[in-house]
């Protein structure tokens, strides 16, 4: 089992996460801080049991934010957490 170290979010995660962020804090005063919240609780699920979570294509793992309707993919590469995608469950399936 891997003993992770460190977290990296990809450009295009990291994109989809401020940009989901600001969608929500838009909504409701808040709600983008409940989100964050939120991501950084299921990386730290992660961070317990980075196996634990399906395989949904090659090494790359899939698990559902709690609260919000979004999955995180990642991977593990040696001592880090590579967050890959996360967005909504109502978007268009997603392209590698």
């Amino acid at each position: 089992m891997a003993n992770i170290r460190s977290v990296k979010f990809v450009t295009k995660a990291g994109y989809e996460f401020h940009e989901s962020v600001d969608w929500y804090e838009s909504k409701t005063n808040g709600l983008g801080f409940r989100f964050i919240d939120e991501i950084d609780s299921t990386i730290e699920r992660i961070k317990l049991n980075p196996e634990l979570y399906p395989t949904v294509a090659d090494d790359i793992r899939k698990i559902q934010v709690n609260k919000f309707p979004f999955p995180v993919f990642y991977t593990i590469q040696d001592d880090l957490l590579v967050i890959l995608r996360l967005f909504h469950n109502k978007r268009k399936p997603i392209e590698w």
